[in-house]
């Protein structure tokens, strides 16, 4: 008798030790977890203006898809078609040579049946580093799923005009 009372003491300890263990891996598995990617067309906008306002390419660049994006600065009509590679060159540039003030979506529309385009305007103000002018236009950006990346939301292009 005395000894199944020491099993059972045992297996109690073992069990009260062992279940808030349990637990505390299951937390720290689902911390460690990453998050499900938010893939609409929000979500992308958003990376847009955080990218913008932080001077990171990466969070732009991250959604272009694999056609080529078309990419217009000022509204000088220098721009065209970019590959990933070179919009990488191209926004850094513009962030070595601008500090983004302002970078906000003022205006989103999004397709009725959510596989059409979603077109989107920022306000966006910066101050230009060789001359410290601050200038105020708008950010255009089209975007759309790319069926071939499984809906994935992608930038077709990004125009600003004063």
């Amino acid at each position: 008798m005395a000894y199944r009372l020491r099993i059972i003491l045992v297996l109690i300890v073992a069990l009260a030790v062992t279940v808030p263990a349990l637990a505390v891996a299951k937390k720290a598995a689902q911390a460690e977890a990453p998050a499900p990617e938010e893939t609409g067309p929000i979500s992308v906008l958003d990376d847009i203006a955080q990218g913008w306002t932080s001077g990171d390419p990466d969070l732009i660049l991250r959604h272009f898809g694999a056609n080529k994006v078309v990419i217009m600065f000022d509204g000088n009509g220098q721009g065209g078609p970019y590959s990933k590679d070179q919009g990488y060159y191209l926004f850094k540039d513009l962030f070595k040579a601008t500090v983004t003030k302002k970078f906000v979506f003022v205006q989103v529309r999004n397709g009725n049946d959510g596989t059409a385009s979603t077109f989107a305007i920022a306000d966006r103000r910066y101050q230009r580093k060789d001359d410290g002018r601050q200038i105020k236009d708008k950010v255009y950006v089209s975007l759309h799923p790319e069926l071939s990346e499984g809906g994935r939301w992608v930038i077709d292009e990004i125009k600003s005009i004063r």
